[in-house]
């Protein structure tokens, strides 16, 4: 019977479609930088109020990357107040999620996709600066960059305030062997993970963004605030997490220092931070900033965060060590196969001692071996005997759940040489762009901190399904009836399984940044990356000038 089961199954999963494949047409029109055909396609694809937020986050970014500023913020905004709305969620929403699939709740986005609505609006309304001439309207729309400043920052704070500092986690790695002691005996409870590790805690990069804008607006006490605040994170852990390099630190130590210049800070103060902070090459770069110099800031936001897998698990129960098992079903291409079984050794597999035991009591050696493999649930007797008071142990051991759980498949980001020209002179041999943060590593991290419970949810929701589907055909009378209904019930719980694998697919996989001092003066500006030229047109730099070039770059 499970055998005729399974075979069923597997014919229909090839319906269970995940989010990227229900857009997968937008996607790839946005990766040949086709912005307008890529919103009209999404447009038509996330029309399910489910989606709403989607809808506008997606179409928001891709406003913004055809150049159409005032409607990539109105866009935006109604982002910005659903991901607040949906702070408070909806009850009947979740209830009905929990008995169907987490693709019929509302989504509600992420912490970091929630900083990147502001981020955007930020960048529109500095683009749409730049595009003014009289004085007044110029300076409203910088005010209207600093309030989504202000926005990031209360953001951060709120994200700030749930989750352990850097400092924290520095300070566990230092703490006392009995204080390791006791996490250690609380990781028998959690998976024996830290997923404190993965957490989105702060953002380095927004808040070097924030001194960014706080600069062109003239703001230099706060815009040195804002810079010291991003090199302090990205010394302290953020660039160790998302792996950048530590000359991030130095660029962001190095904004601080000229705005304590501009700010008339004491020259031994400005002396001591040059030397401790910035290297041979960056005190080159330093010395570059003349006065009354413009500035031309390229900012590259290159490719496309990776969309989220589905992974599949089958779900059985051992009844001599009271418990559930899940062990991975691999399924796909090699790839696929390899990075869902190293995504569930990371993320689930059994390695805390409880289960190791437990493993091995139901196997030996090999059992505990085996754990590699698998990831078990310990309910213990008094549980399991509840269970059996519902015949929960007997759908059990009768039948195959199919468990669905989100995944990341592995990625490489993007490391091409880049060059900026001016006028036909190549002017950052020096000091190339540097990738200042990495959107694809906070994604994944961000999924890596929730793995645990986006398991014990996915496995709640297919017990209670099929559990449904069990008692409805235990309650026909008709033997006949009640076996092929059971079989109905089983095929179409089991396909019908589905992770949320729903993200924000067009937000750029990492940002480069390239700052270039330069004289007052007209230019032409080309950005090279592998040879693919990108143009930004002629300008003209006027003392003191800040010109932000959003470079958006799909390949």
């Amino acid at each position: 019977m499970k055998g005729i089961i399974l075979c069923l199954c597997f014919g229909v999963l090839g319906g269970c479609a995940t989010y990227q494949q229900d857009i997968n047409e937008g996607l790839v029109l946005a990766q040949q930088g086709k912005w307008k055909d890529a919103e009209e396609t999404l447009q038509g694809v996330l029309s399910s109020p489910q989606d709403q937020l989607l809808y506008y986050m997606e179409t928001g970014a891709l406003a913004q990357n055809q150049g159409d500023y005032e409607r990539s913020n109105a866009l935006l905004e109604q982002a910005e107040r659903l991901s607040d709305t949906f702070f408070s969620e909806n009850f009947s929403n979740r209830s009905w999620a929990l008995l169907s699939n987490p693709r019929q709740g509302d989504y509600r986005g992420s912490g970091m996709e929630r900083v990147y609505i502001s981020y955007l609006k930020s960048m529109n309304y500095l683009a749409l600066a730049t595009q003014e001439t009289p004085f007044t309207q110029k300076r409203q729309l910088n005010d209207a960059a600093l309030v989504e400043v202000r926005r990031i920052d209360i953001k951060l704070n709120e994200i700030r305030a749930q989750n352990p500092s850097y400092q924290d986690l520095n300070a566990k790695e230092n703490q006392a062997f009995y204080q390791k002691a006791l996490g250690w005996l609380s990781g028998f409870y959690t998976g024996g993970r830290d997923t404190d590790t993965f957490l989105y805690r702060d953002d380095a990069w927004a808040r070097y963004m924030e001194g960014l804008n706080y600069e062109i607006s003239g703001d230099i006490d706060d815009a040195r605030v804002s810079y010291q605040k991003a090199a302090n994170l990205y010394e302290d852990g953020y660039a160790k997490q998302y792996d950048l390099s530590a000359t991030t630190a130095e660029r962001a130590w190095l904004d601080t220092i000229r705005m304590m210049q501009k700010g008339g800070f004491d020259q031994n103060d400005i002396d001591t931070l040059i030397q401790s902070k910035l290297s041979a090459d960056m005190r080159h770069t330093f010395e570059q900033y003349h006065h009354d110099d413009a500035e031309l800031v390229v900012l590259e936001h290159q490719g496309f965060v990776p969309n989220k897998s589905e992974m599949t698990l089958l779900l059985y129960a051992d009844p001599r060590a009271y418990s559930l098992v899940l062990e991975p079903l691999h399924g796909g291409g090699a790839k696929d196969t390899n990075d869902s079984f190293r995504w569930f050794t990371m993320a689930y597999a059994d390695i805390n001692p409880l289960n190791l035991l437990a493993n091995y009591k139901a196997g030996g050696a090999w059992g505990t071996f085996s754990g590699v493999f698998t990831k078990r649930v310990i309910l213990g007797r008094p549980i399991w005997q509840q269970l059996n008071a519902i015949n929960l142990d007997t759908l059990l051991t009768k039948q195959v759940i199919r468990v669905t759980v989100p995944y990341y498949q592995r990625f490489t980001l993007d490391k091409s040489p880049t060059a900026l020209i001016t006028n036909g002179t190549p002017l950052n041999a020096q000091q190339p762009s540097i990738r200042m943060t990495s959107l694809a590593d906070i994604a994944l991290q961000e999924q890596l901190a929730q793995a645990q419970r986006d398991i014990y949810e996915s496995l709640i929701r297919e017990l209670l399904r099929s559990w449904l589907a069990y008692q409805i055909a235990a309650n026909v009378q008709d033997e006949g009836a009640s076996l092929l209904l059971n079989l109905i019930g089983q095929v179409a719980v089991f396909a019908s399984s589905a992770a949320d694998t729903r993200n924000w697919l067009t937000l750029p996989a990492q940002v480069r940044l390239t700052r270039q001092p330069l004289p007052a003066g007209q230019y032409s500006p080309k950005y090279t990356v592998d040879r693919t030229p990108f143009s930004l047109g002629d300008i003209e730099l006027g003392a003191n000038d800040i010109r932000l070039w959003n470079l958006r770059n799909p390949n």
